[in-house]
């Protein structure tokens, strides 16, 4: 072979490897592209379920103080009949004390059911998240297997 001939493969052997490179450097910036949006969308998600259980919260903690300021009109209603009949006010003191208490528990599991709620979208959001990624790097370690085996034969010569 002539030098005009060396040189001839030599140019077509670097363009290829500069082929592969730019391939290799392709795959992983589609890598780091995909892995940040599906961290960008599961941050979003998180987001919108953090919001979403900040306004229950406000709902619930809103029903407390509506029940409180009830529970207080009717509390004060019953000191006059305490003066007239002692023993109706204590029974009916007593059973606003249940009722209060259970429209509280109800209040309040209401926020944990809430809270449940949150923590399983927020699993789904996180584990489609872990699956995505985990595809998008498979396939890119795929695709660099490829890369490198067709560089093989370039290294060779």
């Amino acid at each position: 072979m002539g030098a005009r001939e060396t040189a001839g493969e030599a140019t077509r052997i670097a363009g290829q490897f500069a082929s592969l490179g730019t391939e290799a450097l392709t795959v992983w910036a589609d890598v780091s592209q995909q892995g940040l949006r599906h961290v960008l969308e599961l941050s979003s998600r998180t987001t919108q379920e953090g919001a979403r259980q900040l306004g229950d919260w406000q709902q619930v903690n809103v029903d407390l103080l509506c029940e409180w300021q009830a529970a207080t009109f009717r509390w004060q209603t019953i000191w006059p009949e305490a003066l007239r009949d002692p023993i109706r006010a204590y029974q009916r003191a007593l059973e606003e004390t249940i009722d209060g208490t259970q429209r509280v528990f109800a209040l309040t599991r209401r926020s944990a059911e809430t809270m449940t709620q949150t923590c399983q979208r927020l699993e789904r959001a996180a584990d489609d998240a872990t699956r995505t990624l985990g595809d998008t790097f498979r396939d890119a370690s795929s695709r660099m297997r490829e890369v490198y085996a067709r560089s093989d034969p370039l290294r060779a010569a």
